[in-house]
């Protein structure tokens, strides 16, 4: 019998907001193989007390982004009911498995009860996975005694390149959730004190996490950077990394530790810039993209890059990264340790 996984946060609420995810689904599908997954078709709609009505019929519980349960409605109530459930997981003999997406959090609101859940998942949590470097000395920092659990395995990534002409639009195109701590504002505004704004074609396209923040943002837009707020299709995706001479990365914030936007971008094919923490040094250290460890000196990076006249200098290793790092080899890799 396949051993039988309950899968945290499984919700429609992001995706009915724009601000869907991916990342649950492709586990769920390259995961399939060799565990059934029981929550599958019935997303929560009681946050973590969901789980009670499947304690009989699990073996593994996968928590991911567990650290934001305190700022969901009723989170204060949900993360004193998690903190309770440890000992009903060993009653049933349920074991959890946690992967570490980030350092803590991007936002400071309840960041005592994030702490407190961080700390509670180190000690408490049978498997620990992340998917950069840095999240192994971030765990052992916190609670030494959790190395021996912790497994760095890079973010799986799909390769959806394609062969095509390049003609060039943009110098710099930046995607994905648009969200303050991904500090495209200081970027802008650093281009802005330096007089540097038309110095680049920039596109700057996503769903925006507030509406302040989008109205904020658009006061940087002229004839060369172009704000908008909305989804991307995948199709319309492709086209624009295709168009654009680098995917930008601005994340200033210590919270990172990995992006699935990040990998995404490389499956696309993207050159990639971004700043020198967490997978983004990582894939830097494996001669995948170019890192920045401040804006000074940002701008001589891209002006690197966006005058490159060899642009697969790097796609032996990048061809490499993909074929180790794909959504099956990664579900074949948690299985050979915790199956």
């Amino acid at each position: 019998m396949q051993n039988r996984i309950y899968i945290y946060p499984l919700t429609s609420k992001f995706e009915k907001l724009g601000l869907y995810n991916p990342y649950i689904n492709d586990l769920i599908d390259s995961f399939s193989r060799y565990f059934k997954f029981v929550n599958k078709d019935k997303p929560s709609k009681y946050g973590i007390f969901d789980l009670l009505k499947f304690l009989k019929r699990t073996d593994y519980i996968f928590f991911n982004w567990i650290e934001k349960l305190p700022g969901n409605k009723g989170g204060i109530i949900q993360t004193l009911f998690l903190f309770f459930l440890f000992p009903v997981f060993r009653l049933f003999n349920i074991k959890v498995v946690w992967t570490m997406h980030n350092k803590l959090t991007h936002s400071t609101d309840y960041l005592f009860l994030k702490k407190a859940i961080f700390k509670t998942m180190l000690k408490k949590a049978d498997y620990i996975f992340t998917h950069s470097s840095d999240g192994i000395n971030f765990g052992t920092g916190l609670v030494p005694d959790s190395r021996k659990k912790i497994h760095y395995l890079p973010h799986p990534v799909k390769d959806r390149r394609r062969k095509n002409e390049t003609v060039y639009i943009y110098d710099i195109l930046i995607w994905g959730t648009i969200s303050p701590y991904k500090g495209i504002d200081n970027f802008l505004k650093f281009l802005f004190e330096n007089k540097l704004q038309h110095k680049y074609k920039i596109l700057i396209i996503g769903k925006f996490t507030s509406e302040n923040y989008s109205e904020y943002l658009s006061g940087y837009s002229n004839e060369n950077i172009l704000i908008k707020d909305e989804f991307i299709e995948n199709d319309i995706l492709i086209e624009l990394i295709e168009q654009s001479k680098i995917v930008l990365f601005t994340y200033s914030h210590s919270s990172i530790l990995s992006s699935g936007v990040l990998m995404d971008s490389l499956g696309y094919g993207a050159n990639i810039v971004g700043p020198d923490v967490g997978a983004f040094a990582d894939l830097a250290k494996e001669g995948i993209m170019q890192t920045f460890s401040g804006f000074e000196e940002l701008v001589s990076v891209i002006d690197k890059q966006i005058s490159r006249e060899d642009k697969n200098s790097n796609e032996e290793k990048i061809n490499k990264f993909l074929t180790e790092n794909s959504w099956e080899k990664y579900a074949k890799k948690v299985y050979k340790i915790i199956g």
